[in-house]
């Protein structure tokens, strides 16, 4: 995933775009060290990036989110 794209997924993640009907699964265990790269949406990605890094306040967890930018740069390759 790009920059770019990165960017995008959390802008989408931030939204109040609904996301109840995108499935994520298939990112369960992308920190794992064994996880090989998967093809997602963007809306796959800030389903998840959504779930792991938005807080109750709105706000985003900034380390939280680093941590996803380097998971995200090698794990998920976007359709």
């Amino acid at each position: 995933m790009t920059k770019q794209q990165f960017d995008k997924a959390v802008a989408i993640a931030r939204s109040n775009v609904s996301l109840e009907n995108v499935d994520d699964s298939i990112l369960d265990g992308c920190a794992l060290p064994d996880f090989k790269p998967v093809t997602v949406t963007l809306d796959a990605a800030a389903r998840f990036i959504r779930w792991h890094c938005c807080q109750l306040n709105g706000q985003i967890d900034s380390e939280a989110l680093n941590e996803m930018r380097n998971i995200s740069r090698k794990r998920w390759l976007v359709s």
